[in-house]
């Protein structure tokens, strides 16, 4: 499934609540990780012109599960330009089958969030092994 049609997914299966807080969306897992439930919770700073973020995921499977030589969970953002940029790491806890990051802040303020499986900490591009796909905004 295309990255596209993955943030058609995200978008649709997103619930956005609060008006003038953060923005909080609540959605499920791409194909590859069906069984994810996430919270993503964006605080958006216009004056800053920048986004801090928080991704809670439960019900996760074991990166190795989701991908041939899986070993890392990578959150990833693209603004405006054509080029996705790594944000960090998720931080799995296996017997939990629970997933997170907090306080990551990207310099832009409308953007597609997403998060992969990937063979290692510090890839330069993301692999096509989408777990979450989320347009923040």
């Amino acid at each position: 499934m295309s990255v596209r049609s993955m943030l058609g997914i995200g978008i649709l299966g997103s619930v956005l609540s609060g008006c003038g807080g953060p923005l909080t969306y609540t959605i499920k897992g791409s194909p590859t990780a069906p069984e994810l439930d996430a919270k993503i919770v964006a605080e958006v700073k216009s004056d800053a012109g920048m986004t801090t973020i928080k991704i809670h995921a439960e019900h996760l499977a074991p990166p190795e599960r989701l991908a041939e030589g899986g070993k890392t969970f990578v959150v990833w953002m693209k603004g405006e330009k054509p080029k996705w940029h790594r944000v960090g790491g998720l931080a799995y806890k296996e017997g939990d089958r629970k997933a997170s990051i907090e306080g990551a802040s990207v310099p832009v303020t409308s953007f597609d969030l997403l998060v992969t499986v990937e063979r290692e900490a510090s890839p330069e591009q993301p692999s096509g092994d989408v777990v979450l796909l989320q347009h923040v905004n």
